[in-house]
């Protein structure tokens, strides 16, 4: 697993009862996904993390995406067990992620994509647990 680059930024912060986490950089890829979903997930397992904010703003996609691949490798950092809301920052990718959604929903998971931060919070307080 490469090492998350330099020029991407994740930021934690404990918010009331879930875990926000700020992504953010010129580009994407799908080894830049790896390498912060494993950050991602190693923090979630220090704080015992149960609800989770993933709010993405990051630049192109370098090279091919693979829901399939993205998603069976989320279940296996364990991120299948959470409550997990992810925040597309580029509205013209919401569609793409709400099948990676589709994908990890058929396998059991309970995380949801949104294109609102405020919807997102609201669904991760009062939705579904």
């Amino acid at each position: 697993m490469n090492p998350l680059p330099p020029d991407i930024r994740l930021v934690f912060e404990d918010r009331a009862d879930y875990l926000h986490v700020a992504v953010s950089g010129p580009r994407d890829s799908q080894e830049i996904s790896k390498a912060y979903w494993v950050r991602i997930a190693e923090e979630c397992q220090q704080r015992g993390t149960r609800k989770l904010m993933v709010v993405e703003n990051l630049g192109d996609f370098e090279g091919d995406r693979d829901l399939p691949t993205t998603v069976d490798f989320l279940f296996e950092l364990g991120l299948d067990k959470l409550q997990v809301a992810f925040v597309v920052g580029r509205i013209e990718l919401l569609a793409h992620m709400e099948h990676g959604e589709i994908l990890a929903l058929e396998r059991g998971a309970r995380g949801r994509v949104f294109g609102s931060e405020a919807v997102a919070e609201r669904w991760l307080r009062h939705g579904a647990a």
